[in-house]
C-alpha cells in the first residue's frame, strides 16, 4: 500500500485538505461550483479534477472531514460517446456507485459522498469538489529518449514510471499538453526485459497496447513511450524525438 499523509493548508482564508501522494496531492476546495467551473478552477490553479483508480484510493477521501451528507465533484464524467472517462482523458475502470438507479441519460457528471458516487447534471448545482495538484512535469520540448533522460536527471530527479493505474492517470492528465501524441517514459528495454530505469524493474502492473509485452525487435524499438490517445505503453525507437514526463 502506497505511503501517504495528510495535511492541512490554510488558503485565501479558506480551509483546504491536501492528500499528499506519490507523484502529488489531491486536493479538497470548500468553494462551491458546477462541475464545469470545477474542472477550469482546478486545471487554472492545480492540474486537474480529481481521478479515482481503486478503492484505496476512494476510502482516502473519506479521511477528510466534511459534513455527513456533502458532496464533491470529482473528474468523472460521461462524454458525447455515452464512455465514462477522467477529466484527464483516461477511460474509466473503476467505479463505486451508491446506487445503480440513478442511469438517467442527463445526469452525466460524478460527485464523491460517503455512501458512494452518485450522477448529478454537470452544471444545474454548485459543490465542493476535489481537484489533483500533479508534482510530474511535461517537458513540451522534443528529445530522443537519452536526451530525455538526461534532462530529466539534471533538472528533476528521473524521467517517469508508471508502476500502477494511478500513475498512468496522473501521468495522462500532466501531458494534455504534449507537442507529440506520445511522450516518453522511463521505460526502457535492457539486458532482456522492460524495466523502468528509475526502479530497475516494471513490478506486476502492465499497460502495453494489445496486452502484451513487446520482444526485443531488430528495428531498435527499445525505448516506452506513453501513447495518449490508446493510454498505452508502446515501444519506440529511442532515437524518436518526444516530449517527455519527468518527477
Amino acid at each position: 500500500m502506497k505511503r501517504r499523509a495528510l495535511r492541512f493548508l490554510v488558503l485565501a482564508g479558506l480551509l483546504k485538505v491536501v492528500l499528499c501522494d506519490l507523484f502529488g496531492e489531491n486536493i479538497y476546495v470548500p468553494q462551491k461550483k458546477t462541475w464545469s467551473e470545477a474542472r477550469k478552477h482546478c486545471r487554472d490553479h492545480h492540474t486537474d479534477l480529481l481521478s479515482i483508480n481503486n478503492q484505496e484510493e476512494d476510502e482516502l477521501l473519506k479521511a477528510v472531514e466534511r459534513e455527513p451528507e456533502d458532496q464533491a465533484w470529482i473528474g468523472l464524467y460521461k462524454d458525447t460517446n455515452d464512455t465514462w472517462r477522467w477529466s484527464g482523458g483516461k477511460t474509466a475502470s473503476f467505479f463505486n456507485w451508491a446506487t445503480q438507479n440513478n442511469t438517467s441519460d442527463d445526469k452525466r457528471c460524478v460527485v464523491q459522498k460517503s455512501q458512494g458516487w452518485d450522477r448529478l447534471i454537470c452544471d444545474d448545482r454548485k459543490l465542493h469538489f476535489f481537484c489533483f495538484q500533479s508534482s510530474l512535469v511535461l517537458v513540451k520540448e522534443k528529445k530522443t529518449w537519452e536526451e530525455a533522460m538526461e534532462h530529466c536527471r539534471l533538472h528533476y530527479r528521473d524521467l517517469v514510471s508508471l508502476p500502477s493505474e494511478s500513475a498512468l492517470t496522473q501521468t495522462l492528465q500532466t501531458s494534455r499538453e504534449a507537442q507529440t501524441d506520445h511522450v516518453w517514459t522511463g521505460l526502457r528495454y535492457l539486458a532482456g526485459r522492460w524495466l523502468w530505469v528509475s526502479r530497475n524493474n516494471t513490478g506486476e502492473y502492465q499497460a502495453w497496447g494489445h496486452g502484451e509485452t513487446p520482444r526485443c525487435s531488430d528495428r531498435g524499438r527499445h525505448c516506452g513511450a506513453l501513447s495518449l490517445e490508446g493510454q498505452h505503453w508502446e515501444s519506440w525507437d529511442c532515437v524518436d524525438k518526444l516530449s517527455f514526463v519527468c518527477y
